[in-house]
C-alpha cells in the first residue's frame, strides 16, 4: 500500500498536466453520474395487443440432411386384413395411386350411421328452427291469455265472496239465537245457553252440559269478531277494487266462514248432548230443542259450502297467480342469448350438437380413407411384402418405393416424433441455400428408435413437393412440421399470459379511457389507469401465441409486456414481448 502511494506521487509530481486533467475528468464525471442518477424518475409503460382471431398452428421442428437414398418403406396406419393388393414388384405408380386395400366393413358402416344421424339432426334442427319462434309467440300469447284468466279470476273470486254474505248474515243469526235467544225462558229472562245448563239435576249431566256450552260459547265468539269485522270491510269493496283488497277480501271471508262452522259444529255438539241425556233419562224436552237440532244441521250445510266454494277459489287465484309466473319464467328463458324468440337455449344446443356430429362424422372419414394405402409419391415399387388375406400391423411395412423425388431425413426424440403422423405437411430450410424453402409432407417414420447417451431418437423421411437442381444429398436441412391447427380462434401473445396459484389470467385495459395526452413510442404507453386482471382458460399453443377459449372476447386490448424507463435508461421489469401496433390506439411500441 505505501509503494503504491509513493508510486502514485511520483507520477502525479512527474505528469502534472496529465494528472490535473484525470482529476477534472473523474470529478465531473461523477457529479454528472450523481445528478443523472438523483433526476432520474422511473416510470411504468405497458406494450399492448389486441385479442384477435386467426389460425393457431402447432408444428415440430428438427434438422438433419437430404437422402441419398430415396427409398421408403410404405406402412399403413391402421392395423387389420389386407382385402386386396393392388401392386407388383417393379410396377412404377404415380402419386396418390391406391395400392392396398384393408378390410373397412366396420369403419364403412361407422360412417355410415354417422351422416344418418348427422341427416337426421340436421333435419331436426330444420323443424325445431321453423316451430321456434312459433313456440315463442305462441308462449306470449298464451301469457297475455293467462293474465286476461286472473282478472276474471278476480272479479270471481269477488262472486264468490258476494255470495258468503248472501247467506252468512242469516246462519250468524241462527247461530247467535241457540245460544242467546230466550225461547226456553218463561219469563223471557234467561238466555238459552244457561237454561241447557239447569235443564237436569244430576251433577255429572250438568258437567257434560256445562262443558259443550262453554266451547259452544267460546266458538260462537270468536267467529262473530271475525263476521262482524269483514262483514264491515265488505261493504267498503267493489268489484273494481284492487286486486290485493279483493284477494285480502277472499282470505279473510274464507277464515270467518270457517270459524262460523266451528261455531255451528260446537253448538250442535251441545245440542245432541242434551237430547242424548234425556233420551237417556227419558226425560221431555221442549219441542224448541229439538227444532234447533235440525236447524243447526241446515246452518252447518250452509256453512260448509261457502268455506267449500271460498277456499276452492282461494286455490283457482293462486293457480292462475303462479301460472303467470311459470310462463313469465319459461320466457325469460327463451329469452337467454335470444331476444327475437327464433334461437332459443335448445336451438343452441342443437347446433353444437350438430357441429360435434360433423366433427365426428369427419374423424370417422378420415379414418376411412387410411383403410386404403396410397403411393406416397411417385417412382418404383422395388418389393411388395404381403398377399391378399395377410394381416398387418401399423407398423408393418408391405412395400419398398423407390424415387427420384428428394427426401429429407431428420431425427426426432420420442416426445415429438409422437405428435407427428405420415401425411403432415412440412416445410424445409437448406443451411447451403439461402432463400429456398421447399414444402413437403412426411412419408415415412421409423418405427424403433435408437438410444444415443439415453435419449431415443427417430429418423422421420419427408418427401418434397418441388424439385430443385441446387438441392444436393447430403445438404444440411431444418424442417418444421405442422402437427395441428385451428382456424378461427382467438389468440394473444404467449408473453401476455400469466399464472398464479395454478390460475391463468392477463392485464386487460380499457382502450375507450385513451386519449391524447397519453404518452406513446418505441417503449409502449403509458396508461391512465392501472391494468386490470381477468382469468382465462386457454387452449391449444406454440412458441408464440395461446388459444383462448374463454374469458376475452376478441378486440380487447392486453398487457404484453410491463417495462420500466426513465429519461435516461431504460430497465426491462417483466417477460419479453414484442408489441404489436392496434389500430384505433395509435403508434404504440413494437
Amino acid at each position: 500500500m505505501k509503494n503504491l502511494f509513493i508510486t502514485s506521487k511520483k507520477f502525479i509530481v512527474g505528469h502534472k498536466k496529465l494528472s490535473l486533467f484525470l482529476l477534472i475528468l473523474v470529478v465531473g464525471g461523477g457529479y454528472y453520474a450523481y445528478g443523472k442518477l438523483k433526476g432520474t424518475t422511473l416510470e411504468t409503460r405497458y406494450v399492448l395487443a389486441k385479442v384477435e382471431k386467426g389460425t393457431l398452428i402447432t408444428s415440430v421442428s428438427g434438422s438433419g440432411q437430404v437422402s441419398a437414398l430415396n427409398q421408403v418403406d410404405i406402412k399403413p396406419k391402421i392395423s387389420g386384413d389386407i382385402t386386396w393388393v393392388g401392386v407388383k414388384n417393379g410396377q412404377e405408380v404415380r402419386a396418390g395411386q391406391a395400392l392396398f386395400g384393408f378390410d373397412d366393413t366396420t369403419a364403412k358402416k361407422d360412417v355410415a350411421n354417422a351422416e344418418l344421424d348427422l341427416e337426421a339432426a340436421q333435419l331436426q334442427f330444420e323443424k325445431d328452427s321453423a316451430q321456434a319462434p312459433i313456440d315463442y309467440q305462441r308462449k306470449l300469447e298464451t301469457l297475455t291469455t293467462q293474465k286476461s284468466d286472473l282478472e276474471k279470476e278476480y272479479d270471481n273470486a269477488f262472486n264468490v265472496v258476494s255470495d258468503a254474505f248472501l247467506n252468512l248474515p242469516s246462519t250468524v243469526t241462527g247461530a247467535e239465537n241457540v245460544l242467546y235467544g230466550t225461547n226456553l225462558s218463561k219469563n223471557s229472562s234467561q238466555w238459552n245457553v244457561s237454561m241447557y245448563r239447569d235443564i237436569f239435576t244430576a251433577e255429572h249431566d250438568r258437567d257434560a252440559v256445562k262443558q259443550f256450552a262453554d266451547i259452544a260459547e267460546r266458538d260462537y265468539k270468536d267467529a262473530r269478531n271475525k263476521y262482524d269485522s269483514v262483514f264491515l270491510k265488505f261493504k267498503s269493496v267493489t268489484r273494481n277494487s284492487d286486486p290485493a283488497i279483493i284477494e285480502s277480501m277472499l282470505s279473510e271471508t274464507y277464515d270467518a266462514a270457517a270459524s262460523v262452522a266451528q261455531a255451528l259444529k260446537s253448538e250442535k255438539n251441545l245440542i245432541d248432548t242434551v237430547i242424548d241425556i234425556a233420551q237417556t233419562n227419558k226425560q221431555t224436552l221442549d219441542s224448541f230443542i229439538t227444532a234447533t237440532q235440525s236447524n243447526l244441521t241446515g246452518y252447518l250445510n250452509t256453512a260448509n259450502s261457502k268455506v267449500g266454494a271460498l277456499l276452492s277459489e282461494e286455490r283457482s287465484l293462486s293457480d292462475a297467480k303462479q301460472i303467470i309466473v311459470d310462463t313469465e319464467r319459461d320466457i325469460n328463458i327463451l329469452k337467454i342469448n335470444n331476444p327475437t324468440g327464433s334461437n332459443p337455449i335448445s336451438l343452441q344446443s342443437e347446433q353444437n350438437s350438430i357441429k360435434k356430429q360433423e366433427k365426428t362424422l369427419a374423424d370417422l372419414r378420415d379414418e376411412l380413407a387410411k383403410y386404403t394405402v396410397y403411393a406416397p409419391f411417385a417412382g418404383i415399387i422395388s418389393s411388395v411384402n404381403v398377399e391378399k388375406g395377410d394381416s398387418a400391423s401399423s407398423g408393418t411395412a408391405l412395400a419398398t418405393i423407390l424415387t427420384k423425388k428428394k427426401l429429407a431425413e431428420i431425427t426426432l426424440n420420442e416426445v415429438d416424433v409422437a405428435k407427428i403422423q405420415i401425411g403432415q405437411k412440412a416445410t424445409v430450410t437448406f443451411d447451403a441455400i439461402d432463400g429456398l424453402s421447399i414444402t413437403g409432407e412426411v412419408s415415412e417414420i421409423d418405427s424403433a428408435g435408437t438410444v444415443t447417451q439415453g435419449v431415443v431418437n427417430y429418423k422421420v423421411k419427408i418427401g418434397f413437393d418441388t424439385q430443385d437442381d441446387r438441392v444436393k444429398a447430403g445438404m444440411s436441412i431444418s424442417a418444421s412440421i405442422i402437427t395441428n391447427s385451428k382456424a378461427d380462434v382467438l389468440m394473444i401473445s404467449n408473453s401476455a399470459v400469466k399464472s398464479q396459484n395454478g390460475v391463468r389470467y392477463v392485464e386487460t385495459v380499457d382502450a375507450t379511457s385513451f386519449g391524447n395526452q397519453v404518452s406513446q413510442g418505441s417503449q409502449g404507453v403509458i396508461l391512465p389507469a392501472a391494468p386490470k386482471q381477468k382469468t382465462v382458460e386457454v387452449g391449444m399453443l406454440n412458441d408464440t401465441s395461446t388459444e383462448i377459449i374463454s374469458g376475452l372476447e376478441e378486440g380487447e386490448v392486453v398487457v404484453v409486456r410491463t417495462i420500466s424507463q426513465s429519461s435516461t435508461q431504460q430497465t426491462q421489469t417483466t417477460q419479453q414481448g414484442n408489441g404489436v401496433r392496434i389500430p384505433g390506439l395509435g403508434g404504440l411500441g413494437r
